[in-house]
């Protein structure tokens, strides 16, 4: 009898071994984000803009240079010459990198789902998603994502300014955590 009492202790010990080794495994999982994330911080830019564009229906090719600020990278500017709108659904899609002013960069990938570009008179609203898909300097390896939202307005046929901001997190990255 005296085994089988001491053996009852050590699988105690193991099932509590087990069970906590579980909680660390599963808590991070189930926490709040903000909780988890620790290391996001919040990231937000704006720009005003000024865009060119070529036409081959149903595609809009665009290259759009703008100027504005952004969270750690201050006085900054955005530049893309891959944005493609489709004009029959609304979609769209773009890469663009931020430079901030000591040269260090921030690349960012933009989507635009279908039926999120709204025509208004002369121009679009516009809004999707973007994720960060690294950078250079203090950005090299860094991580995010968030919305966006923006205008273009067209002044000739193929030229026009806008303007667009971006909200969400970041995080890795070189001297940001």
């Amino acid at each position: 009898m005296n085994t089988i009492t001491k053996c009852i202790p050590a699988r105690r010990w193991h099932l509590l071994f087990v069970a906590l080794l579980l909680a660390t495994v599963t808590l991070p999982a189930l926490a709040p984000q903000s909780v988890r994330a620790s290391s996001e911080k919040p990231f937000n830019a704006n720009f005003i803009t000024q865009f060119t564009s070529v036409l081959e229906f149903p595609l809009l090719h665009l290259t759009v240079n703008g100027k504005g600020n952004a969270t750690n990278l201050g006085r900054t500017t955005a530049f893309t010459d891959d944005q493609v709108s489709n004009l029959i659904d609304g979609s769209g899609s773009a890469t663009y990198t931020l430079t901030a002013q000591n040269g260090d960069t921030l690349v960012l990938a933009l989507v635009v789902q279908p039926g999120a570009t709204i025509n208004v008179e002369g121009g679009v609203l516009f809004s999707g998603s973007y994720t960060i898909r690294g950078g250079t300097g203090r950005f090299s390896g860094a991580t995010g994502s968030g919305i966006f939202g923006g205008t273009g307005l067209f002044l000739t046929e193929t030229d026009g300014i806008g303007a667009f901001a971006l909200v969400g997190t970041i995080s890795g990255g070189n001297g940001l955590n």
